[in-house]
């Protein structure tokens, strides 16, 4: 009974698989696509705002650098992507000449706030990139079985050569599911490469702050 009623899905085919995977494959595209411009916009202008901020507060010129960071600050809420050190280095600033302890504690909670935003959707890429070879291996499967069981009825007509061609289309879904698959996980390495780069420059940016700031 319970075979049968298993036999029944099988014999549905691989066709639904293949427009599962297509669906997939959108949504992959489109948190690739959010992604990129999410980093593109909250990088803009980092590096010269990095090395502004560097210098301000190297010559002693707090006040200078606060107004800065917080305009920069201002200007990224609303345009909802943020960098990692911007808020980190008003943070900081605004609480200049605290204990270096506490102005640690400050720096991180910003940090973590911000990566949680830049890891946003990551998730994503990772269960398609990791699952859709699976999912395409499965309609592979169904399919096969349905070409097999349309081989039983038909041997006996010299149908075999249709079967096969069944077949063949079967295994279009474990290669549909690898193509999207490797798209997937390459985004997902190289957005995870720049979250960590992002995350080593703040770091770095901390303890420079930190170090000048601190009481």
């Amino acid at each position: 009974m319970l075979a049968n009623l298993f036999l029944g899905f099988s014999l549905v085919g691989a066709e639904w698989v293949l427009y599962l995977l297509v669906g997939v494959s959108i949504v992959s595209v489109a948190v690739m696509i959010e992604r990129w411009k999410y980093y593109r916009s909250a990088g803009r202008d980092l590096a010269g705002f990095r090395a502004e901020l560097r210098t301000l507060v190297g010559a002693g010129r707090l006040d200078e650098a606060f107004v800065k960071a917080e305009t920069r600050r201002k200007s990224q809420e609303q345009h909802s992507a943020r960098d990692l050190e911007t808020d980190l280095a008003a943070t900081l600033l605004q609480m200049k000449g605290a204990r270096p302890e506490i102005l640690n504690e400050a720096a991180q909670d910003a940090v973590i706030r911000a990566k949680i935003e830049w890891e946003r959707s990551l998730p994503i890429l990772a269960t398609i990139g990791s699952n859709t070879p699976f999912l395409g291996l499965f309609g592979t499967v169904l399919g096969i079985i349905k070409a097999f069981h349309d081989l039983s009825k038909q041997a006996a007509t010299g149908a075999s050569s249709m079967v096969m061609a069944g077949v063949s289309e079967a295994l279009v879904a474990t290669a549909v599911g690898i193509l999207v698959a490797l798209p997937a996980v390459v985004a997902f390495n190289l957005f995870q490469r720049r979250v960590r780069s992002a995350v080593a420059e703040a770091e770095a940016l901390k303890s420079y702050l930190v170090g000048k700031i601190s009481g």
